[in-house]
Protein backbone atom coordinates (compact mmCIF):
# COMPACT_ATOMS: atom_id res chain seq x y z
CA UNK A 1 0.00 0.00 0.00
CA UNK A 2 1.25 3.34 -0.57
CA UNK A 3 1.23 5.76 2.21
CA UNK A 4 2.70 8.92 1.08
CA UNK A 5 0.88 11.62 -0.50
CA UNK A 6 2.02 12.80 -3.93
CA UNK A 7 0.92 16.80 -3.85
CA UNK A 8 -1.70 19.09 -2.48
CA UNK A 9 -3.47 19.44 -6.36
CA UNK A 10 -3.36 15.40 -6.51
CA UNK A 11 -6.79 14.05 -7.73
CA UNK A 12 -8.03 10.64 -6.33
CA UNK A 13 -9.08 8.51 -9.05
CA UNK A 14 -11.26 5.77 -8.59
CA UNK A 15 -11.93 2.85 -10.66
CA UNK A 16 -12.50 -0.97 -11.38
CA UNK A 17 -10.29 -3.41 -12.79
CA UNK A 18 -11.29 -6.53 -13.69
CA UNK A 19 -8.57 -9.19 -14.87
CA UNK A 20 -9.64 -11.09 -17.97
CA UNK A 21 -7.65 -14.06 -19.38
CA UNK A 22 -7.29 -14.29 -22.72
CA UNK A 23 -7.29 -12.71 -26.32
CA UNK A 24 -10.36 -14.65 -27.10
CA UNK A 25 -12.03 -13.15 -23.54
CA UNK A 26 -11.32 -9.98 -24.52
CA UNK A 27 -12.79 -10.17 -27.97
CA UNK A 28 -16.23 -11.43 -26.35
CA UNK A 29 -16.36 -8.59 -24.37
CA UNK A 30 -16.13 -5.68 -26.78
CA UNK A 31 -18.81 -7.68 -28.58
CA UNK A 32 -20.75 -7.96 -25.45
CA UNK A 33 -20.65 -4.17 -25.14
CA UNK A 34 -22.55 -3.43 -28.31
CA UNK A 35 -20.91 -0.05 -28.07
CA UNK A 36 -19.22 2.60 -30.18
CA UNK A 37 -15.49 2.47 -30.07
CA UNK A 38 -14.61 6.00 -29.13
CA UNK A 39 -10.97 6.05 -29.84
CA UNK A 40 -8.00 3.71 -29.63
CA UNK A 41 -4.51 4.46 -27.73
CA UNK A 42 -1.09 2.93 -28.32
CA UNK A 43 0.70 3.92 -24.79
CA UNK A 44 4.30 3.82 -24.00
CA UNK A 45 4.98 3.93 -20.59
CA UNK A 46 8.21 3.78 -19.01
CA UNK A 47 8.60 4.64 -14.84
CA UNK A 48 11.52 6.05 -13.69
CA UNK A 49 13.52 6.85 -10.21
CA UNK A 50 16.64 7.75 -8.58
CA UNK A 51 19.79 5.70 -8.83
CA UNK A 52 18.83 4.78 -5.24
CA UNK A 53 15.37 4.44 -5.67
CA UNK A 54 14.51 7.28 -3.37
CA UNK A 55 11.11 7.73 -5.63
CA UNK A 56 10.08 4.29 -4.39
CA UNK A 57 11.37 4.50 -0.91
CA UNK A 58 8.96 7.25 -0.81
CA UNK A 59 6.10 5.16 -2.11
CA UNK A 60 5.44 6.85 -4.98
CA UNK A 61 5.18 6.08 -8.64
CA UNK A 62 6.99 8.21 -11.51
CA UNK A 63 5.87 7.67 -15.13
CA UNK A 64 6.28 9.12 -18.62
CA UNK A 65 3.50 7.84 -21.00
CA UNK A 66 3.22 8.64 -24.78
CA UNK A 67 0.17 8.04 -26.63
CA UNK A 68 -0.45 7.70 -30.17
CA UNK A 69 -3.99 8.28 -30.61
CA UNK A 70 -5.75 7.12 -34.14
CA UNK A 71 -6.13 10.31 -36.07
CA UNK A 72 -4.55 12.42 -33.69
CA UNK A 73 -0.60 13.63 -33.09
CA UNK A 74 1.10 12.01 -30.15
CA UNK A 75 1.43 13.44 -27.30
CA UNK A 76 3.16 12.58 -23.57
CA UNK A 77 1.92 13.17 -20.06
CA UNK A 78 3.71 12.71 -16.91
CA UNK A 79 2.66 11.32 -13.99
CA UNK A 80 2.99 10.83 -9.71
CA UNK A 81 1.25 8.80 -8.32
CA UNK A 82 0.75 7.78 -4.29
CA UNK A 83 -2.06 6.08 -2.47
CA UNK A 84 -2.57 3.55 -4.44
CA UNK A 85 -4.92 0.86 -3.03
CA UNK A 86 -6.20 -1.75 -4.62
CA UNK A 87 -8.95 -3.81 -3.19
CA UNK A 88 -12.04 -6.65 -4.39
CA UNK A 89 -11.19 -5.18 -8.37
CA UNK A 90 -11.30 -1.59 -6.90
CA UNK A 91 -8.73 0.61 -7.19
CA UNK A 92 -7.83 3.90 -5.36
CA UNK A 93 -4.85 6.38 -6.15
CA UNK A 94 -3.75 10.06 -5.73
CA UNK A 95 -2.12 11.22 -9.45
CA UNK A 96 -1.17 14.24 -10.08
CA UNK A 97 -0.56 14.54 -14.27
CA UNK A 98 0.65 17.38 -16.38
CA UNK A 99 1.42 17.41 -20.19
CA UNK A 100 5.08 17.59 -21.45
CA UNK A 101 6.29 17.93 -24.79
CA UNK A 102 6.66 15.18 -26.63
CA UNK A 103 10.53 15.35 -27.77
CA UNK A 104 11.64 16.44 -24.26
CA UNK A 105 9.87 13.48 -23.06
CA UNK A 106 11.59 10.94 -25.62
CA UNK A 107 14.77 12.62 -25.02
CA UNK A 108 13.92 11.82 -20.64
CA UNK A 109 13.01 8.07 -22.17
CA UNK A 110 16.79 7.79 -23.65
CA UNK A 111 18.80 10.04 -21.44
CA UNK A 112 16.92 10.09 -17.52
CA UNK A 113 19.20 12.10 -16.17
CA UNK A 114 17.95 15.11 -18.58
CA UNK A 115 14.97 15.34 -15.69
CA UNK A 116 16.70 18.27 -13.66
CA UNK A 117 17.10 20.27 -16.85
CA UNK A 118 13.56 19.61 -18.29
CA UNK A 119 12.53 20.44 -14.15
CA UNK A 120 13.10 23.80 -15.08
CA UNK A 121 10.30 24.41 -17.74
CA UNK A 122 7.89 22.31 -15.99
CA UNK A 123 6.35 22.34 -12.62
CA UNK A 124 5.34 18.59 -12.12
CA UNK A 125 8.75 17.49 -12.99
CA UNK A 126 10.39 20.32 -11.01
CA UNK A 127 7.65 19.13 -7.55
CA UNK A 128 9.20 15.60 -7.99
CA UNK A 129 13.10 16.85 -8.47
CA UNK A 130 12.60 19.45 -5.31
CA UNK A 131 10.68 17.45 -3.46
CA UNK A 132 12.90 14.21 -3.82
CA UNK A 133 16.47 14.80 -4.89
CA UNK A 134 18.14 12.01 -6.52
CA UNK A 135 21.77 13.52 -6.16
CA UNK A 136 23.73 10.64 -7.90
CA UNK A 137 21.26 10.65 -11.24
CA UNK A 138 18.21 8.80 -12.34
CA UNK A 139 17.70 5.43 -14.22
CA UNK A 140 14.58 3.28 -15.76
CA UNK A 141 12.23 1.47 -13.40
CA UNK A 142 10.73 -0.52 -16.56
CA UNK A 143 8.68 0.13 -19.30
CA UNK A 144 5.96 -1.20 -21.65
CA UNK A 145 3.16 -0.83 -23.61
CA UNK A 146 -0.15 -0.74 -23.23
CA UNK A 147 -3.21 -0.89 -26.20
CA UNK A 148 -6.07 0.33 -25.13
CA UNK A 149 -9.61 -0.10 -26.51
CA UNK A 150 -11.99 2.71 -25.22
CA UNK A 151 -16.09 2.48 -25.65
CA UNK A 152 -19.04 4.29 -24.15
CA UNK A 153 -21.33 1.87 -22.69
CA UNK A 154 -24.07 3.21 -21.43
CA UNK A 155 -23.07 6.31 -18.60
CA UNK A 156 -19.66 4.68 -17.87
CA UNK A 157 -16.35 4.61 -20.51
CA UNK A 158 -15.04 1.49 -20.46
CA UNK A 159 -11.12 1.02 -21.68
CA UNK A 160 -10.09 -2.46 -22.42
CA UNK A 161 -6.49 -2.68 -22.03
CA UNK A 162 -4.13 -5.49 -23.35
CA UNK A 163 -0.72 -4.81 -21.83
CA UNK A 164 2.23 -6.20 -23.48
CA UNK A 165 4.98 -6.88 -20.79
CA UNK A 166 8.34 -8.64 -21.22
CA UNK A 167 7.10 -11.82 -19.45
CA UNK A 168 3.16 -12.09 -21.01
CA UNK A 169 0.36 -10.00 -21.91
CA UNK A 170 -2.47 -8.82 -19.37
CA UNK A 171 -6.30 -8.24 -20.53
CA UNK A 172 -8.09 -6.07 -18.05
CA UNK A 173 -11.30 -4.07 -18.45
CA UNK A 174 -11.02 -0.66 -16.36
CA UNK A 175 -13.91 1.89 -15.70
CA UNK A 176 -13.53 5.37 -13.68
CA UNK A 177 -16.76 5.79 -11.69
CA UNK A 178 -17.59 7.85 -8.62
CA UNK A 179 -19.83 4.73 -7.58
CA UNK A 180 -17.53 2.12 -8.44
CA UNK A 181 -19.18 -0.70 -6.64
CA UNK A 182 -22.63 0.01 -9.22
CA UNK A 183 -20.10 0.62 -11.63
CA UNK A 184 -18.83 -3.53 -11.20
CA UNK A 185 -21.84 -4.60 -10.41
CA UNK A 186 -23.46 -4.17 -13.76
CA UNK A 187 -19.88 -5.10 -15.95
CA UNK A 188 -19.58 -8.31 -13.97
CA UNK A 189 -23.61 -9.08 -14.59
CA UNK A 190 -22.04 -8.46 -17.92
CA UNK A 191 -19.19 -10.69 -18.01
CA UNK A 192 -21.60 -13.36 -16.67
CA UNK A 193 -24.42 -12.75 -18.74
CA UNK A 194 -22.14 -13.60 -21.82
CA UNK A 195 -19.88 -16.43 -19.88
CA UNK A 196 -16.86 -14.25 -20.32
CA UNK A 197 -14.43 -15.39 -17.54
CA UNK A 198 -13.02 -12.94 -15.20
CA UNK A 199 -11.52 -12.34 -11.67
CA UNK A 200 -10.20 -8.99 -9.93
CA UNK A 201 -7.56 -7.48 -10.69
CA UNK A 202 -4.69 -8.09 -7.74
CA UNK A 203 -1.87 -5.68 -9.06
CA UNK A 204 -1.88 -2.52 -10.55
CA UNK A 205 0.03 -2.49 -13.87
CA UNK A 206 3.26 -0.91 -12.17
CA UNK A 207 3.40 -3.65 -9.57
CA UNK A 208 2.99 -6.51 -12.25
CA UNK A 209 5.68 -4.88 -14.11
CA UNK A 210 8.30 -4.62 -11.19
CA UNK A 211 7.08 -8.17 -10.29
CA UNK A 212 6.92 -9.75 -13.52
CA UNK A 213 3.20 -10.81 -12.67
CA UNK A 214 -0.03 -10.67 -14.14
CA UNK A 215 -2.25 -10.44 -11.39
Amino acid sequence: MLRTHPFNNSKMEVEIKIRLFSEADMAKLELALASPLIRTEDQDNVFFDGVNKELIKQQLVFRIRIIQTTGLEPKAVVALKGNAVLVDGIAHVEEEEQLIDVDIASQIIENPNLIPEAAQNHLLLKKIVDRVPCPEGYTHMGRFRNLRHKYQWNEYEVELDRTMYPHGTAYEAEIESLNPVLAKDRLVSLLQENSIPYGNSQRNKFENMLLGSIL
